[in-house]
């Protein structure tokens, strides 16, 4: 039908067209109420297809609006993000080259340490209620190292001399004979002697505090997550198939350290200005070499508390032209002295050896 007729042109084609349908349906014997419902239902259907275009129509829109509005969230963000990063950027820039900026930043941010750290360990309050096992992480002085961290113009002067460990055994107090701090140095039988079997027996004697406060070990056999799954294994009647297990057990909280301080008693030439933290290293006859732990003061020392281990003094990265590896066997009760900031030790297997090696570590 053409759109532009008038309203009575549209009522007068409806009857006609209704008087048709009328009449077909008494061709084909319908009644009254039979064509009027056929007329009804006619209606209803054309009702249907209406609502159901509409409908469609709407979806459409609101689909496109939330897709518009997704994507003007999404550069928004890249926009705040790109900001933020200038920002940073432009600030770290001055920071680092623009004196003044740096010490002004210094000086404030100094004064805001103690209440930021104040008001965040109030906030994670509920977080180590909800989770209690994050409370190993509290003695942690660095959580994350750095393996990219290079000390800039390093002076090699304290070890660029040294061409072997002196031995300072038959010395009343070493500490005054030693050349200078950087300087390794032994002292053969200062150590106490202990065994695997007397660290199994301190265990089992303080096996509610070790497993609550320093149950935590890292080990070359899987299974090993903990101290009571070594101790459970029983280690130096039952040998690992290739007796080249190694073991470090870290501790650094107050009650477990003194237990592992009265097991290694600390010679009296040695200041008792000691670290918390502390190693045991224990070593099968035949462990292969491994990097010793990066203790937390750079004075550090090793007793040898049974077995044999050849430990390889090596120069850091910045000293590795101008300083020598050294070299040293500890035996029971050897009492090695060392510089980190110089030498990055490795411990290595000694052939022969038949006994579990077990090692002592602490720093100053």
């Amino acid at each position: 039908m053409p759109l532009n007729v008038s309203r009575e042109e549209v009522v007068t084609s409806y009857e006609h067209e209704v008087k048709k349908l009328r009449r077909v349906g008494k061709e084909w014997k319908l009644t009254d109420s039979e064509i009027d419902e056929i007329i009804h239902s006619s209606f209803q259907f054309v009702q249907e297809q209406h609502i159901q275009t509409e409908n469609m129509k709407s979806s459409n829109d609101k689909i496109a609006t939330e897709s518009l509005r997704l994507f003007y969230s999404f550069q928004l963000i890249i926009k705040i993000v790109v900001i933020v990063f200038l920002t940073l950027t432009v600030a770290c820039l001055c920071i680092t080259y623009h004196k003044p900026t740096y010490n002004l930043v210094v000086r404030n941010v100094q004064e805001l340490i103690y209440p930021v750290m104040k008001s965040l360990r109030r906030i994670t309050l509920p977080i180590v209620q909800a989770l209690p096992s994050v409370t190993v992480w509290y003695d942690e002085i660095c959580l994350i190292e750095n393996p990219y961290f290079r000390t800039t113009e390093m002076n090699c002067w304290a070890c660029e001399e040294v061409r072997s460990v002196l031995d300072l055994s038959e010395i009343s107090n070493p500490r005054d004979f030693q050349p200078h701090a950087g300087f390794p140095y032994i002292v053969k039988g200062a150590a106490a002697a202990v065994s695997y079997e007397t660290v199994q027996k301190m265990y089992e004697s303080n096996r509610h505090l070790i497993d609550r406060d320093a149950y935590r070990i890292s080990s070359t056999v899987p299974e090993w997550k903990s101290v009571a799954d070594l101790m459970e294994y029983g280690l130096e009647k039952n040998p690992t198939p290739n007796q080249d297990a190694h073991i470090e057990w870290r501790v650094n909280r107050l009650e477990p350290a003194r237990l592992l301080r009265r097991l290694f008693p600390r010679p009296s030439f040695i200041h008792n200005t000691v670290n918390m933290e502390r190693f045991i290293l224990v070593d099968e006859p035949k462990a292969p070499q491994y990097k010793l732990p990066f203790p937390e003061g750079y004075k550090v020392f090793i007793m040898q508390g049974s077995g044999q281990r050849l430990l390889v003094l090596e120069p850091v990265d910045g000293c590795s032209i101008n300083c020598s590896r050294v070299s040293v066997l500890l035996k029971p009760s050897d009492f090695l002295y060392y510089n980190s900031w110089f030498y990055r030790p490795k411990s290595s297997p000694v052939a022969n050896s038949t006994t579990i090696s077990v090692s002592y570590i602490g720093s100053l």
